[in-house]
Formats: structure tokens, sequence, C-alpha cells
């Protein structure tokens, strides 16, 4: 449950007729604050299962539509770019016209848009449904982060952990169940053999949907929030010139360094895919995976990036609901060092001489420690950036989010070239290495504003 903020000053001293009113309207507002926030994060988890659909389904997809190891990268790195560069131009149109509306919108476009990847013929309609979903996705979040954190009150760290936590659940249940959707669809639908791939890669459509209901549920909510802090404008301008200057450099640190998170992400996504391709192909004897063999290469995939993502989840969960001020800088150098540590540890799992299932269990435990160590201070980040620019909310979601992850495209693109040119073991190192510019940005940060906000 989260603490409900009293009135603002401005709030209790209008004075007059409108007095009243306004005293009356804020237990309404603050008794609506749970169902919005429930809303909200709900939300979350249905656009975020719409966001991972082709990444798990990526392996299989490559195989029906002949893609090689570049464009699968190029189709990884297309949904970065769309989804993140929409976000800070989302966050602006919404702080500036006062409105959250767009996040409905991109609910729907994801819906839409990511329901028919069954239908892509070839490399570049897949990159197109892949970069229109991804718009979706990125419109949906700058304003959907900025109510959470508002509605959250003086648990804003929290509120924003709930809302990333129902992002990781959601892209759990994507990557997991997308694959097994399409199995069991085309079964229902008649399907035999390979037919059965198709089938349920047409049937995905039936997904529109829900997705289209949710965003219903969606409009309301966003539509009952209130869209600004009262008096934010105000006390950004009360502060010293001096201040402003370090909190808009603490800011665009936070932004650095969720570049390399993020980068640290995309890069995963891919190595993941390779690196389980590569097991597939050497446990069932062949040298390129097709048919049920690509399908159960999906599966598994889907189940390493759940996998990231439940370390992702639980670990920003625990940050929201522990870490005091104090603590947040130290968390923000001390966990990307963790994962960079788990992280080029996948580089000699294939040394051990282990079998394959249990290459596979190691190899996902450290799937799960990787994904705290670059996602689970993500949360932090952004309720600190909102807490730094409190009449800003959206763009700094927006810059934390998007604009951060639109850069990240450079991941899957950089580990496909270092794999190409040194192998898995090193890109997997160097992926490592972004971490550790991650734990130096964090260091930099100014501890004394980092407190006062």
């Amino acid at each position: 449950m989260t603490s409900v903020p009293s009135p603002s000053p401005t709030a209790t001293h209008t004075g007059g007729a409108d007095a009243p009113s306004a005293a009356q309207a804020a237990p309404a507002r603050a008794v609506g604050r749970p169902r919005i926030l429930g809303t909200i994060i709900g939300s979350h988890i249905v656009v975020d299962y719409y966001s991972f659909i082709i990444v798990s389904l990526l392996p299989l997809l490559a195989a029906r539509l002949s893609l090689d190891n570049a464009e699968k990268a190029m189709v990884l790195g297309m949904g970065s770019i769309t989804s993140g560069f929409i976000q800070p131009v989302v966050a602006w149109i919404g702080d500036r016209l006062n409105t959250r509306v767009i996040a409905t919108i991109g609910l729907g476009v994801a819906a839409a848009a990511c329901s028919v990847v069954g239908l892509a013929t070839g490399f570049w309609s897949l990159m197109m449904i892949a970069g229109i979903g991804a718009l979706g996705v990125g419109a949906f979040h700058p304003p959907a982060a900025a109510v959470t954190g508002q509605v959250s009150g003086s648990r804003r760290s929290l509120g924003v952990s709930l809302f990333f936590l129902a992002g990781m659940i959601g892209g759990m249940a994507g990557n997991v169940a997308s694959p097994q959707f399409v199995r069991l669809a085309g079964r229902l639908a008649g399907g035999e053999g390979d037919g059965v791939i198709a089938l349920g890669l047409q049937w995905m459509c039936v997904l529109i949907v829900p997705g289209l209901l949710v965003a219903l549920l969606l409009a309301k909510a966003i539509h009952d929030a209130p869209h600004r802090h009262d008096g934010a404008h105000d006390q950004h301008r009360s502060l010293s010139p001096e201040v402003r200057r370090l909190r808009w450099r603490a800011v665009w640190l936070l932004y650095a360094s969720n570049v390399t998170r993020f980068t640290t992400n995309m890069a995963l996504v891919y190595l993941f895919v390779r690196w389980i391709e590569t097991r597939a192909a050497e446990h069932a004897g062949v040298v390129q995976i097709a048919g049920e063999v690509a399908i159960r290469a999906s599966a598994l995939n889907g189940t390493f990036q759940a996998a990231m993502q439940l370390g992702m989840g639980a670990a920003g969960l625990a940050a929201g609901w522990l870490l005091r001020t104090h603590h947040e800088k130290a968390s923000l150098v001390a966990v990307p060092l963790l994962g960079a540590a788990c992280i080029g540890a996948m580089a000699g799992v294939d040394s051990l001489g282990l079998g394959h299932d249990a290459m596979l269990g190691v190899g996902l435990l450290l799937a799960v420690l990787a994904g705290m160590g670059f996602g689970g201070t993500v949360p932090t980040v952004i309720a600190l950036a909102q807490r730094l620019l409190p009449h800003r909310t959206a763009l700094a979601s927006g810059m934390m989010m998007g604009g951060a992850w639109g850069l990240a495209f450079v991941g899957p693109m950089l580990a496909e070239r270092i794999e190409a040119w040194a192998g898995l073991s090193v890109a997997f190192i160097a992926t490592a290495g972004l971490l550790v510019v991650c734990a130096g940005l964090g260091a930099m940060l100014p501890g004394r504003v980092v407190r006062e906000v």
C-alpha cells in the first residue's frame, strides 16, 4: 500500500469560495490513488508482455525467415531505437500539454503491432513490425511512470519499483508464454508437423483483443490521475543556481549510467540467443537449427530472457523497499560491479566440462544474477531523477528509460561484431566491461545533492 502525501501548501491557501472545494477534492483523489496505481501497474504487465513476443520468438523467426546473425541484431536494435527515442518526445509533449493520454495510445499500438508478428514474410517486414510495436511500448512508459511516481507520495521509490517489477513480470510472461502459445494455437487450429508453427504464428493476432481492452481501462485511470505536482515549478525556481546546476549534473550522470545498463541488457539479449542456438545445435547434432529444434530453442531462449528479468525485478523491488537515501549512491556503484562479475563468468561456462542440462542450469543462474546487476537499480535511478526534477517528472522518466534505451541499440550490433571477431566468450567479457563503466559513473554522482532530494 502506498502512502498518500498531504495536501500541498498551494492547495491549502487558496482562500475564498474555492478553498472548501479544493479541500473536499483532496480526499477523493487520495481514495482513488490505489486504483489508479493498480491499473497503471497492471497495464505495465500487459504492455511489456507484448514487447517481448519478438525477442522470445527470435530463434524461430530467424529460422523461418532465413535471418543471419547481423539481421537478428538489427531486429533487436530496431526495437531499442524506436522505443527509446520516442520516449523523450512523448515525455516533453505530456509535460507541455499536461496530459498522460499518450500512454493509452501507446498500449493500443503495441498490442496491435506485436500480435501480428506471425504475418512477417521477410527481414524488412519483421523490422517494420518490430519498430511499430516498440514505438507503442515506448510511448506508454514515460507518462505511466510519471503518474506512478506522483500517486505514490512519500514512497516514490517503492511505487516506481512496483511499476518496474510489473514490467519484469510482463516480460517474463511474454518470453515464456509466447513460444508455448504458438505451439498450442497451431495444434488447436488443426496444424500438423511444421504447419503447427505456421498456424500458431498467424493465430497470435487474437492477442490484439485483450490489449485493447486493457487500454480502455488505462484510459480511465490516466484521465482520473493528477498530471502535475502542485507548485513544482515554483519550488524548482526557488533553488539556487548552484543547486540547480548540481541537480542537472546528477541527472546527466544518471542518464549516462542508464545508457550503459540498457546497452548491457540489449547485448545480453543477443548473446543469450546465440549461446542458446549454439547449445541447441550441439545437443541435436545439427549444424543449423530448424523446425522443432528451433521452437525448442525459442522456448529455452524465452526462459533465459525471463531469468534476466526475474533478477531485474527482484533486485529492483528490494532496492525500492530497503534502500534509503544515504545508500543510493553506494548501490549505484556496488550493484553494477557484481553484475559485471556474473556476466564475465558466462565466458567460462562452456569450458567447465558440464553436461547439457547442467550447463543450462549454470547459465540460468548467471542470467538471473546478471539481470540483478544491470537492472536492479533502474527504478532507483528513475525515482531519483524524478525527485531531482519534480517539475519535469515525465521528462525525467523519459530520459532515464527511453532516452537511455534508444542508445542501447548498439548493444546487439556491438556484441555481434565482437562475436564474429573473437567469439562468444570475448563478447561476454566485453559486455561485462560496460557495467564497470556504469559503476564509475555512479561514483561520480554529487553525493550531497542525491541525499538532499
